[in-house]
């Protein structure tokens, strides 16, 4: 019977010696952080109170169109212009054109995006035509 309670001591130290081990390790390690809830981006609002801020804001939602300037009855191989047309609620229409191929004498091709920009900055597709625009056009 000694034999069996040395091994009955044993084995109680040794499930004693366990808990307190995993305990410790337990107790040694940090807490997970509790998740961050992220806030939810908030839409910008830009007022447009002039066809020149809508003009900025459309020229800003492609590299391809900077450097961008107004349509004026001068102007002579321009190949990258905009104008503009007032719509109601306070926003404009914004018709982008990009010309490639001897502008000098009026550009061969040309590629016309038109966009709707809204009295609060928000910026949409509302179509385009023309020649299809060459990946390699020169900025």
């Amino acid at each position: 019977m000694h034999d069996h309670g040395s091994r009955l001591a044993s084995t109680l130290v040794a499930a004693i010696l366990l808990t307190v081990i995993a305990g410790c390790g337990a107790a040694g390690s940090s807490p997970s952080p509790a998740p961050t809830t992220r806030p939810s981006p908030t839409p910008i609002v830009v007022p447009v109170s002039s066809a020149a801020d809508a003009a900025a804001l459309v020229i800003a939602t492609d590299p391809r169109f900077a450097g961008a300037i107004q349509l004026t009855p001068d102007l002579i191989g321009g190949s990258k212009y905009w104008k503009a047309e007032q719509l109601p609620g306070g926003g404009y229409r914004i018709e982008l054109t990009l010309g490639w191929g001897d502008c000098p004498a009026g550009c061969i091709e040309r590629h016309v995006w038109t966009f709707d920009v809204d009295a609060n900055g928000g910026v949409k597709l509302v179509g385009e035509t023309g020649d299809p625009v060459p990946s390699d056009l020169p900025a």
